[in-house]
């Protein structure tokens, strides 16, 4: 054999050999992506429904804890919120996590910490739906009752 085709079998051995490489990085590098991918569109939905529902939770508890706030002075109403089942802090907590976002969760617990009765009311008319209205009324009429909880 001569030089330059002992040449050319070496340097198209270390040719494939890059190749393969290049190619095992390629595939690493897209499977990569792949499962990123699908931690994005599967896991992470889950993730972010859980943390809005322990946040929601947690919102209950701060309208609990604030209740001489939130009430407004209304001592039937501190007692309301004082009182709530805990099927009624449930259903406050969906009604809370479906208007969840950042914007709207730094906007309300600021009324609430605040005392703005007016502000949280004019929040409410504005941004639930009719069917959680009627909700919250539910948990009014049934608690604000004496005897009926």
């Amino acid at each position: 054999m001569s030089k330059q085709s002992e040449n050319k079998k070496y340097k198209n051995g270390a040719n494939a050999g890059r190749k393969s490489t290049f190619e095992k990085i390629m595939i690493s590098i897209i499977a990569v992506g792949i499962v990123i991918l699908l931690f994005i569109n599967f896991a992470f939905p889950v993730i972010k429904e859980k943390t809005k529902k322990v946040a929601a939770d947690k919102a209950v508890d701060v309208i609990i804890d604030n209740a001489d706030k939130v009430s407004g002075g209304n001592e039937q109403v501190k007692e309301i919120l004082e009182n709530l089942s805990d099927e009624d802090k449930e259903t406050v907590s969906e009604i809370i996590e479906n208007h969840m976002d950042q914007e709207t969760i730094t906007e309300v617990m600021g009324y609430v910490k605040e005392g703005d009765q007016e502000s949280l009311i004019k929040y409410a008319a504005e941004n639930l739906t009719l069917e959680e209205m009627e909700e919250l009324m539910e948990i009014y009429d049934k608690n604000s009752w004496p005897g009926q909880n």
